[in-house]
């Protein structure tokens, strides 16, 4: 079996690329964590009787509230992650051109693939 391993080493990361991502994965986990605590509260007030009218009136609100709140945060948190991505990818070339960038190793997935369905297809692999 003959493995093809390069070494490869990245020397700089793509700021905006990088800010893009990152502001991406923020927005969504600041949509989802409002929405959690938003269901939390509603959940909290109903529970314990702590409104006054309608049970509906009162998750209609809070649903409304929430998603609001949710949308809200996933911007703010979106671009506090553009910045953070940005700078990180700046720290990072800078430090990349001083001490070398990570070093990675690749291989051809053309030849993982056939060697991953060899090894399923051995009969010593299939107790």
């Amino acid at each position: 079996m003959c493995y093809n391993n390069s070494m490869k080493e990245i020397k700089n990361i793509d700021k905006a690329s990088l800010a893009k991502i990152t502001a991406l994965f923020y927005g969504f986990i600041g949509f989802f964590m409002a929405l959690i605590v938003a269901i939390a509260t509603m959940t909290n007030i109903i529970t314990n009787r702590d409104f006054q009218g309608s049970v509906i009136l009162v998750t209609l609100f809070n649903v409304g509230a929430g998603l609001l709140l949710g949308i809200i945060t996933a911007f703010f948190t979106a671009a506090i992650g553009w910045v953070f991505g940005f700078i990180s990818a700046g720290v990072y070339n800078w430090f990349a051109k001083k001490m070398g960038g990570v070093k990675v190793e690749l291989t051809e997935v053309e030849e993982a693939t056939k060697e991953a369905t060899e090894e399923d297809n051995n009969p010593v692999n299939n107790y």
